[in-house]
């Protein structure tokens, strides 16, 4: 039985109860019904539950077992109260069944459900529930809340749309549990793009004190994994008063960790304005439009000013690539820049990613 609103997975009919007592006491059905006054038919016929229990039913109960009729009445009532609350909840288990079918068709709902920790369960409503505590919104209306990256596919990449939807869904929940400390001003993401690209040259950068460099200046950072067949580096929105970047950090470099962070930050102090409902992806295969290239030249000349780096790539560069680095560690040295920014940029210009002599700075 219910108590206390608590509806049951199957209600249980008061006649199971005349026949543990049945069972209990020895005693016969033919037994019952003659003490009840009742026809043999009719008491079978209300043991198989094909009648409620009546107020002269219960009396009649009363009389042949002695239990008051009261108790029979409210076991009736609570049966009665519990298929009505079984009937509604099988009607909303249905519609919640098409929502998460609905859901479905444009989102990786296991791996979505998997990162918000939402279990298993019996009932897809339930299920439910937790996404609109996630997301505080009506599950119906999470499609919705993925902001409109501007995003090129690729020709050679392949980009599952529900895995990077489901991952865009994970960096706005992200973004909203990774709120900055201060509130955002005009110009501050110029001078974030300033000190990460200061830190990253003196060598003393962190991911950790970036992120508290950018939270002082009231943008959000957080890292959400990517997902098979999204290849995405970063990606960055306004979420509610605040513009906000997330990175996958799926290359443990932590030269591109930072180029992607200042490419982003570009896209913030250039591109996006507060209130809309759109952001910018990054990724290998979405370089060449406008938009794309002035936040690479914002990201490539925050870390080393166009006049310095024009001396760098002027520089009479030495013949055979492994000569190259050399040279490009001693003009680091004679600019007081980060050895590992000059050969990300040069890499990053030249498209040699593959340069040999270089190993890659892990993210710290």
């Amino acid at each position: 039985m219910a108590t206390n609103n608590i509806t049951p997975f199957e209600a249980t009919h008061p006649v199971e109860l005349v026949k543990d007592e049945l069972k209990a006491r020895g005693m016969s059905k033919k037994e019952l019904a003659t003490r009840m006054n009742i026809q043999q038919a009719n008491l079978s016929r209300l043991l198989r539950g094909g009648t409620s229990i009546s107020v002269d039913i219960a009396r009649k109960l009363e009389q042949a077992l002695g239990i008051p009729a009261d108790y029979w009445i409210s076991l009736q009532l609570q049966y009665d109260k519990d298929c009505a609350a079984i009937a509604q909840r099988e009607e909303e288990e249905r519609s919640a069944i098409t929502v998460e079918t609905s859901l479905h068709n444009v989102l990786n709902l296991p791996y979505l459900y998997s990162q918000l920790s939402i279990r298993a369960s019996i009932f897809v409503q339930d299920k439910l529930d937790m996404l609109r505590s996630a997301f505080h919104v009506e599950p119906i209306q999470i499609p919705a809340l993925i902001p409109n990256g501007a995003f090129k596919k690729s020709e050679k990449l392949t980009t599952d749309e529900k895995n990077l939807n489901t991952w865009l869904l994970l960096s706005y929940v992200s973004a909203n549990n990774n709120a900055p400390q201060k509130p955002y001003e005009e110009g501050n993401a110029d001078k974030a793009a300033g000190y990460i690209s200061s830190e990253m040259n003196k060598g003393t950068l962190t991911q950790t004190k970036m992120k508290s460099i950018l939270s002082d200046l009231g943008i959000s950072y957080s890292v959400v994994r990517k997902i098979e067949r999204v290849p995405v580096d970063a990606f960055s929105f306004w979420k509610n008063e605040y513009p906000s970047i997330v990175t996958t950090n799926r290359y443990n470099d932590m030269s591109r960790l930072v180029f992607n962070v200042l490419h982003e930050l570009g896209h913030i102090s250039l591109h996006l304005r507060k209130g809309e409902h759109s952001g910018f992806i990054s990724s290998d295969c979405n370089k060449n439009t406008d938009l794309e290239s002035e936040a690479n030249k914002f990201a490539a000349d925050a870390l080393i000013p166009p006049h310095i780096w024009k001396e760098i790539s002027r520089s009479e560069m030495p013949q055979g690539f492994a000569s190259i680095v050399p040279h490009l560690k001693k003009m680091a040295k004679e600019k007081s820049l980060s050895e590992d920014v000059v050969i990300w940029r040069y890499k990053h210009d030249t498209g040699c990613y593959n340069l040999k002599g270089t190993k890659a700075l892990p993210i710290r």
